[in-house]
């Protein structure tokens, strides 16, 4: 029969593995439990690719990080090319806006000297610089940072062009409705247990089912946990383009709390924004009071989108860990199963550096300096 590699999730990350490593194998079978392809925390996402500006980046995988969105124009045009579909690609960076002046303090204090240190570029703008950059932000911004290295997409486009990749190689067989019950790795290869009884032989596994991983390959308690986030979508009028220039983080006071306002434009006038973050939950209907609140803050940071019409809104589940980083590498001793999940809300940026990861880790390719480091970081056996 050959060698065959199991896929287990086929989100993001999961078809771009199967993409990667299709031909190291003879058969790649592509499982997941919804009806199609990256409807899970794929589809949910918002699309912002940020190795310099999320928290989890600024660490270890700092290096990582930055190594993938390099690999992003890149990337993109190999998706295309096996495709047909070309996945629209936000490059003006991103802007970090201050509302008050702690928030000011906080971002000129504590980030700006840390971004400096690591050698990213950064463009510190006045209220003036600012309403120049971006002239639909509110009056009220104080001052603002552009982080010029950091880009957005929108998500389900992305994993149309994914989909149409592993749609079209003959050697990926996708398996839609597929729940996966266990991963039971053995001498002489892997088998992977499916609800009702049925059994996918593999020699190897990678599991990537992101906040569902855990019911595969069990980890200690506390060490995976589901985190939900919702957002919402907005169409401009008028908008033929992008609407807004960069995509704009900003943390607002919303009702005595502190809330974070993402807002991501796509290219076509819609907007979307959110974003929460609800650990511990699994539900993914939307809540009309979070939708609410997203537009609240929205408001405040671009008081136009009052005009800006509401369709639609969703929520989804990240698969958060505790520390923070992902679950990449060898899950067993024999090299079977390997894992590639645990991302949170960074699977979008490091989504084509996990894949080349993980391709090296099956063919046996030796590792970069760099990947090594980073694989001591994710090392899927500290929770284990």
């Amino acid at each position: 029969m050959g060698s065959a590699l199991v896929v287990v999730g086929a989100g993001v990350i999961g078809c771009a593995v199967a993409a990667a490593a299709s031909d190291l194998f003879d058969r790649v079978v592509l499982l997941d439990a919804r009806p199609d392809t990256g409807l899970a925390a794929s589809w949910a996402a918002i699309g912002g690719i940020t190795p310099q500006s999320d928290d989890f980046c600024r660490g270890p995988l700092r290096q990582f990080a930055e190594a993938s969105r390099r690999m992003y124009p890149q990337w993109l045009a190999g998706l295309e090319a096996g495709s047909g579909i070309a996945v629209p690609f936000l490059d003006s960076g991103l802007l970090q806006v201050a509302l008050d002046p702690s928030e000011q303090r906080r971002v000129q204090e504590q980030l700006v000297p840390q971004w400096v240190e690591q050698g990213f570029r950064v463009e510190q703008l006045d209220a003036g610089s600012t309403a120049q950059a971006e002239p639909l932000l509110s009056p009220a911004v104080l001052s603002a940072v552009r982080l010029p290295s950091e880009g957005a997409l929108e998500p389900r486009v992305l994993m149309s062009a994914l989909r149409e990749v592993v749609r079209r190689d003959p050697r990926i067989e996708v398996v839609a409705s597929a729940r996966v019950r266990g991963v039971t790795p053995g001498a002489q290869g892997v088998e992977v247990l499916l609800e009702g009884g049925g059994v996918v032989r593999g020699d190897r596994c990678v599991v990537a089912a992101g906040a569902w991983s855990p019911e595969l390959v069990p980890s200690r308690p506390g060490g995976q946990f589901p985190v939900r986030g919702q957002a919402a979508e907005l169409v401009v009028p008028g908008s033929g383009g992008y609407p807004l220039r960069h995509h704009v983080y900003c943390k607002v006071a919303l009702d005595d709390t502190t809330v974070s306002s993402y807002v991501v434009p796509r290219h076509d006038g819609r907007v979307v924004v959110g974003v929460t973050y609800d650990q511990g939950r699994w539900d993914e209907e939307p809540e009309d009071r979070a939708t609410e609140r997203l537009l609240a803050a929205l408001r405040l940071v671009v008081p136009a989108s009052r005009d800006w019409r509401l369709v639609g809104s969703w929520a989804g589940i990240r698969p958060g860990t505790a520390d923070g980083y992902p679950l990449v590498g060898n899950a067993d001793a024999d090299g079977r199963v390997v894992m590639a999940t645990g991302h949170f809300g960074v699977g979008i940026t490091l989504a084509p550096i996990t894949a080349a990861l993980v391709r090296s880790i099956l063919s046996g390719a030796g590792l970069t300096a760099g990947q090594a480091d980073a694989l001591r970081v994710m090392d899927p056996r500290r929770f284990l």
